[in-house]
């Protein structure tokens, strides 16, 4: 039986928010099934930590 992760679980696995799991839902960068909840299976996980987190650097407000 493969591995399927809930939103709280994928947060301690890949150190990572909430907001920001849902934002890199949005934006395409993770993908996960929803069923009544979001579900995140190991296939799912592993692609997104292949592709790589790309940095994002923050301007500075003057």
């Amino acid at each position: 039986m493969k591995k399927v992760y809930t939103i709280k679980e994928l947060k301690d696995v890949l150190h990572l928010g909430e907001r920001t799991i849902f934002k890199y839902l949005k934006e395409g960068r993770l993908s996960g099934s929803k069923h009544g909840k979001w579900r995140f299976t190991e296939e799912d996980v592993n692609n997104f930590l292949k592709s790589g987190r790309k940095s994002t650097k923050r301007k500075d407000k003057k």
